[in-house]
This record gives structure tokens, sequence and C-alpha cells, in this order.
């Protein structure tokens, strides 16, 4: 099942709550959404504050508070409950501000900026904490807090990374240095004792959250850009997304790969994601589908999640991992319901009512393939037709409307939804039962 959730506006980031109930959106308009992740609908009007496109958005752990950041150089806190702002914008940068991370303590933010700085800020007034971080000579893209907060980490596109006291601000030994090209994503493992990152060099790195050293030889595989990396819960794999339309998977002990590459994206994948029990990875790509794959074996779980009619540029997984979260330059939110997909089922709907499917595929599919039927074999394809899964054309869309109709398995498009009753719909042979005028 998915659901669809309508913005005027590309979606940048998105972030779940940690209790699984919200959703929260930073779009290019300046706005940040807050939605409810089982219904969909928003939570009040849009929080508006920033004049210019929200780069990054954070939810704090005890889910009261959710911190952005923005192209027009601000940090700005928001109630959760309410969508009020929470004091002031937090100013000081002097370009955008790229990433946002909060404290597991929930006491302290991290901003990473364009300006070459990073800058903490505490999460109750708002007040800086102490100096801007500066070390960086070029723009800070990335940022991540140990999980005992005791540190941060940085990425820049000076091709370094570097370590620095989370209660001082001081940095913490010399820069990380080995990537040959831009830093795009770092994150810590789940115990804090490593650092990975993923950069423009076509490298996955990994260092010693202690001593800055290199653990090993870089992940060598990529053939293009590492956009996104993920650590496994249990610290032990490491995931990367890259322009060269593929996911990898490695060894976070030996940094050796773990099988062959992951591939069935046809453009750039520009964001990964690992379930909560460590068994699916998800990827968003430019070729506007997102694709699940196990874990330990690498193989594609069901059909490519199909819907979005741009890039997909960020996915988040919920905390209880039944959800999938996706944002696109199409203006869209989807929340996608993981079990509908790997056990899908032989219907056509593009309805959230069930009573409007086409419940019985035999009138257009041979015996032998029904029961290989799944979510992908019935989609509006890039001409607006709707495809059988045999090849035939069941209807034709205008251009206009497949970014907000419902797909096999939508439940829910918000704001103006196009929902079509396929329990009438004749095709195939049954066209002589229509009605003569």
């Amino acid at each position: 099942m998915e659901k669809i959730l309508h913005a005027d506006s590309a979606v940048r980031a998105v972030a779940i709550s940690p209790d699984g109930r919200r959703i929260v959106s930073g779009l290019d308009d300046g706005t940040i959404q807050v939605r409810d992740a089982e219904t969909g609908e928003a939570l009040g009007a849009p929080l508006q504050g920033h004049t210019k496109r929200v780069w990054s958005v954070a939810i704090s752990p005890d889910g009261t508070r959710i911190v952005s950041g923005s192209e027009d150089k601000t940090i700005r806190m928001w109630d959760a409950e309410t969508g009020k702002p929470l004091g002031a914008p937090l100013q000081g940068h002097t370009h955008d501000v790229r990433s946002v991370a909060i404290s597991p303590d929930g006491t302290r933010i991290v901003s990473g900026s364009d300006d070459k700085t990073i800058r903490l800020w505490d999460a109750e007034t708002g007040k800086p904490l102490g100096a801007p971080l500066q070390g960086h000579t070029h723009d800070v893209r990335s940022v991540a807090i140990s999980p005992d907060g005791t540190r941060i980490v940085s990425g820049s596109h000076d091709m370094t990374i570097q370590m620095w006291d989370a209660e001082t601000g001081k940095p913490l030994g010399a820069p990380l240095q080995g990537h040959t090209h831009f830093v795009w994503s770092v994150a810590f493992s789940p115990d804090g004792t490593r650092i990975v990152s993923g950069s423009a060099d076509k490298t996955i790195r990994l260092w010693d959250a202690e001593t800055g050293k290199p653990l090993g030889a870089p992940l060598q595989g990529h053939t293009d850009f590492v956009s996104s990396v993920a650590i496994s819960p249990d610290g032990t794999r490491i995931v990367s997304g890259s322009g060269d339309k593929t996911i990898r998977m490695w060894d976070a002990e030996t940094g050796k790969p773990l099988g062959a590459p992951l591939q069935s994206h046809t453009d750039s994948v520009w964001s990964v994601a690992i379930s909560p029990d460590g068994t699916c990875i998800v990827s968003g790509s430019s070729d506007n589908t997102i694709w699940m794959w196990d874990a330990k074996t690498g193989k594609a779980l069901g059909a490519p999640l199909q819907g979005h009619t741009n890039s997909v540029l960020s996915v988040a997984i919920s905390h209880d991992g039944t959800r999938i979260v996706s944002g696109s330059g199409d203006g869209t939110i989807r929340v996608w319901h993981v079990q509908s997909f790997t056990h899908p089922q032989p219907i056509v709907c593009f309805s959230s009512n069930p009573t409007h499917a086409l419940c019985s595929t035999t009138s257009f599919v041979p015996k032998s393939y029904t029961s290989s039927l799944d979510a992908s074999d019935l989609i509006p394809i890039e001409e607006r037709w709707i495809v059988g899964p045999t090849g035939c054309l069941l209807l034709w869309i205008p251009s206009y409307f497949p970014s907000i109709m419902y797909a096999p398995g939508n439940t829910l498009v918000i704001p103006d939804a196009l929902q079509l009753d396929l329990s009438h719909f004749s095709h195939g042979p049954s066209w002589t039962m229509c009605r003569k005028y």
C-alpha cells in the first residue's frame, strides 16, 4: 500500500518521528510540512518562516521538536505538536545550512554550512554554544553526532573529515585526509567506534573514531560519486548509494564488498536507508523509483515502488520497519506500506476503496502468469497508458494526472486525489458487456 502526500514544491528532506506518528518534510519553497504517518493528513498549516529552500530536517529523540536548516542561512526550531516556532531563528551562519543534527540527549543542535563552519546551539534556548567550529576550507555538507553525544563529525568539499569535541567545540586531532574529492556523507557506527564517509572520489572510507586513523584501504568498487552511506544497526554492514546507479554492501570490519552490486536502478542513487532490524535496504534514485533489497542476500524484494514522477531525493524507514517514506522533486511525499510490496496481491486498484478494485485478473492475464503478478505490472508508463502484465493497454491517463493519481496499492493522495473505480471496468472480451448508446 502507498499513500501520497502532495506538496507544492520539491521535497529535499524527510524524517520520521521516533514514535512513527509523524512525517516531517523540508521543501524548496521554504516550508516544513508535518503529517500524520497513518492518515497522511496535514497536522496544522505548513511551518513557515524560512525564506528559501529547506535543505535538512531533524526530529529530537523525544519527538517534541523539529529542527530545520535552510538556504536562507538560518536554523529554526519548531514545536512538533503545535507547529509553532520555538523562539527566533538561529542566526550566525553566512551561507546555506546544509545539514542539521540533534544530540542523543536532545540538548544540542549541530549545523553544517556552506560558510565552511559547524555551529553548536542550545536546543532549549537557541543560543550559540561557543564560537563557530572552524577548520574546513570549503562547504560543510554533512554532520553527525556520536551515539554517546561526545563527538561531532563533519564532511566537507575540502575533501576532509573533521572530528570535534561536542562539549568544547575543539577539534579532536588533525583533519582525516585520504579522499580526493568532495565528502558528501558521514555517519557514526551504532557503537560510536567508527566513522564512515562517502565521497565524490567514488570511494567509501572507514576511520577509527577515537584516533582518526583510517581503518584499512578505501572501499573501492563504485564507478561514480558516492552520494549516501548508511550503517546497519548491529554495525556489521555498510551500505552505499552511487551515481553509477548501484547500491553496494560492505563488511564493516574488513571493508570487503559483500556480494555483487545491487543493480536495478537506471539512474543515479541519491539516498539509502537500512531498516531498524537490519534486514532490508531501501534506495531512492533519479529514475523516479524506490527499490527494496534483502540486506543479507542483496536480492531485490518485490518490484520497484513506482509512482513518483521526478527524482527520489530522500528515503527513510519508520522505527517499526513497516513504512518507507520518500521525498521527491515532483513535490510529493509518498508513504509505502512495506508488506504490500513484498507480498503483492493480484488485484488492480487505483483507489483507496478496495471495492473499486478490479479483483479478478483472469480475464486478461494467462492463468500461468497470474501467480507471478506484482504491483509493478499495472502502472502508468511514460506515455500515460496503464499497461497490463501481458502488454495490453487498459486505459490512457492525461499527462497532468499521474503525479496526483492513485496507483495500485495506494491508500491516500493529498490534496487533489484522482481515484478510478474499476469495479465495473470492461476489458478484453468483456467489452461486449458495455452498455450501447
